[in-house]
């Protein structure tokens, strides 16, 4: 049985690999909307390689968070932060 390379579903850490971006470079982009969101199957977190390929190859432009979102995304921080203070 012969496996597809690159596998078409990846983990963070195989992902990484293909990539050549760090596994927190990854994790950052995401979380700024700026990288291809994961999918959540049973628990684990996995990227579509043709997805990231096409993102990567710069023939899938990923919008960008709106300042509404930023902005929501920065007072739910703000909240969780004076949350934890007090």
């Amino acid at each position: 049985m012969t496996l597809p390379y690159p596998p078409p579903f990846q983990d963070l850490a195989t992902l990484a690999e293909h990539t050549g971006l760090s596994e927190s470079t990854i994790e950052r982009r995401v979380k700024l909307g700026t990288f291809p969101q994961p999918c959540n199957r049973e628990g684990k977190r996995i990227w579509e390689w043709k997805k990231v390929y096409r993102y990567l190859a710069g023939g899938e432009a990923l919008d960008p968070p709106s300042s509404s979102d930023e902005a929501q995304r920065i007072r739910e921080a703000t909240r969780a932060a004076a949350s934890r203070s007090h």
